[in-house]
């Protein structure tokens, strides 16, 4: 590999990375059983049934299937670690 081109991967690199902590930009992702995260501002997590979210000492636990559930930013999402079935269920935050 020449200089050239180790200096284009090298900025391709860098600027991918720098996209994974932009708050302004939606992030998805999908959780499955045993998996938590705490909510950060624009962010989407796909959860299946038997989700709770905690926020403010307030608990919702998300059952069924195609159920959209609004958290704030540092709720925290925890899918039980027996959960099966789709991840159709949706849990969302905005930006502060």
């Amino acid at each position: 590999m020449n200089l050239k081109t180790t200096t284009v991967l090298g900025a391709l690199c860098t600027s991918l990375c720098a996209c994974g902590g932009d708050d302004t930009i939606p992030q998805t992702r999908t959780l499955g059983a045993g998996q938590s995260f705490e909510m950060r501002p624009n962010q989407t997590f796909y959860v299946p049934s038997n989700t709770t979210v905690v926020s403010s000492g307030n608990t919702i636990t998300i059952t069924g299937h195609k159920n959209t559930v609004n958290a704030s930013v540092g709720s925290v999402v925890t899918v039980a670690a027996d959960a099966t079935g789709p991840a159709d269920n949706i849990v969302l935050s905005h930006a502060d």
